[in-house]
């Protein structure tokens, strides 16, 4: 494939998913001229890049490459479970029992974006969960790494316990750690929702609270129309 060819097959990704360059170099930790000088066959991504930018995009490097390819049924590939926003708040053998579905993404994609295959989790917000609307639409879909988080990454993105109605549930939010005061300070992209603080109980552990790290989303495809 010829850069252009590349660039192209990006440009077409990205538009089938309705994102504008800057939101794709958002989710991929790219500048939006970066994205567009690919686009346009100018710039050639490292192989790391190229990784971060498919699974910006929900999609395989051979994907965007144009390559055929068989991960799926191959010992590349491991199975992730798809689950409900409430369900990614319960310990694993919880996320067994109540999964939606396997979805099989490819074990080096998953290792060229920092998350431990076997750690990956799928999570599918609810249409309600509006709080990072200005980022994240309600009803995306979430890559979760539920890698044990022992840090915080100052306004990363993370999937976080919560508890309302007496039900556990999870809610997705930009954190801000304040490791002297022990307070986790909650920040959402939507300005009707205030900063939230929690402050963590000695000996607790951050990852009584944090689920993991949102890697990359993808918003819910359009509802098609009956001809």
């Amino acid at each position: 494939m010829t850069t252009r060819e590349l660039g192209v097959s990006l440009r077409d990704a990205r538009q089938r998913l309705g994102l504008s360059q800057q939101a794709l170099a958002d989710r991929a930790g790219v500048s939006r001229n970066f994205v567009a000088q690919i686009e346009r066959g100018e710039s050639v991504p490292t192989v790391v890049t190229l990784g971060r930018l498919a699974a910006a995009l929900g999609v395989t490097v051979a994907g965007l490459l144009g390559e055929e390819t068989a991960s799926a049924g191959t010992g590349d590939s491991v199975a992730v479970p798809l689950v409900a926003d409430r369900i990614a708040a319960g310990p694993p053998l919880y996320l067994a029992d109540h999964m939606d579905r396997l979805e099989a993404l490819p074990r080096t994609l998953l290792r060229s974006v920092g998350v431990d295959p076997e750690q990956a989790v799928l999570v599918r917000l609810g249409t309600d969960q509006d709080s990072m609307a200005d980022t994240i639409v309600p009803g995306s879909t979430l890559l979760v790494d539920r890698t044990p988080v022992r840090d915080v990454t100052p306004r990363a993105i993370y999937a976080v316990r919560e508890e309302a109605g007496g039900e556990h549930g999870a809610t997705v939010k930009r954190l801000v750690l304040d490791a002297a005061a022990r307070v986790l300070i909650l920040l959402s992209d939507n300005p009707a929702y205030l900063p939230r603080a929690i402050r963590l109980r000695a000996g607790q552990a951050l990852g009584d609270l944090i689920i993991g790290r949102v890697v990359w989303w993808a918003p819910p495809a359009p509802l098609r129309r009956n001809s």
